[in-house]
């Protein structure tokens, strides 16, 4: 959610530098600089068909009384393509603003990623945009990222870490962005019975340092929401974090607090900036 990716609105300067240095030094065994990424080109349907499809979910949710973070607004859609699936979001919150498209097989096994972040009160008219693409579609992770169009872009291959040991030849399974509506795609990927749960190598671009690591997707017991008035799914990644799905595993909340917008009696934020628009095809 929003505050996994707060640090860049939170503090400035010289603070913020030495954030993200020490959080790059962290990681920077995992962040393998390389000399070139493989450019395979935006994954179009092409000859086969259009590009937008038909919409298989969509959502818009925002913080609820109970949630930690406020003001925090988000919006996705899922659509099947002929040439699989594309999800697209985007979380405003005051500080941060988080642009993301995910291209799918059929499957729903991610092939690629883009996400550009925006400070709100930016006063340049990119909006300060960081933006990253990941390509996945060679097995390996690599991430091509420009943070200012006077700066050299930066090439990395991301190696996979965390506590669990990833198996040899292990390709991205699921890909969790900024807010909770990228779980749709991985929950509908398995399918899972009450009870079920899998592993998947997960390439996680919420924070500011993305992670490669092994993750879990459980379908927990189905619950009666008092906030809804009816019963919901419950499915838990990452052993920690739950998120509640409808009968047709279409995320529509979770547990912090994040509830569908309309459900919700208090009027959305003010819209925030969308410095052009989203741009995927041809950036970075």
């Amino acid at each position: 959610m929003a505050g996994a990716v707060a640090a860049r609105g939170r503090v400035g300067g010289v603070a913020a530098a030495s954030l993200m240095v020490l959080a790059l030094a962290a990681c920077k065994h995992k962040h393998v600089p390389v000399d070139a990424v493989p450019e395979l080109g935006y994954p179009a349907c092409g000859d086969g068909g259009q590009d937008d499809g038909v919409e298989v979910a969509r959502g818009r949710l925002r913080a609820g009384p109970a949630s930690h973070e406020q003001n925090v607004v988000e919006q996705f859609s899922l659509r099947r393509t002929p040439c699989g699936y594309t999800f697209r979001s985007r979380q405003e919150w005051p500080l941060d603003i988080s642009d993301v498209e995910i291209r799918y097989d059929d499957a729903l096994t991610p092939i690629w990623a883009w996400k550009r972040m925006t400070l709100a009160g930016s006063k340049r008219t990119d909006g300060d945009a960081d933006i990253r693409r990941y390509e996945l579609r060679t097995g390996d992770v690599f991430i091509k990222r420009r943070r200012d169009a006077a700066a050299p872009t930066v090439l990395e291959r991301l190696l996979p870490g965390g506590r669990m040991k990833v198996p040899a030849g292990a390709r991205v399974g699921a890909v969790l962005g900024p807010g909770r509506g990228s779980v749709t795609a991985w929950i509908k990927r398995w399918k899972l019975a009450v009870g079920g749960k899998v592993y998947d190598l997960v390439l996680d671009f919420r924070p500011m340092v993305e992670k490669l690591e092994l993750g879990s997707l459980e379908r927990n017991p189905d619950q009666f929401e008092p906030s809804y008035g009816r019963s919901v799914r419950v499915y838990t990644f990452f052993g920690q974090e739950s998120v509640f799905a409808d009968d047709d595993d279409v995320v529509i909340g979770d547990l912090a607090g994040m509830r569908p917008s309309s459900a919700l009696p208090t009027p959305e934020p003010d819209a925030l900036p969308t410095f052009g628009g989203p741009d995927p095809a041809h950036s970075p």
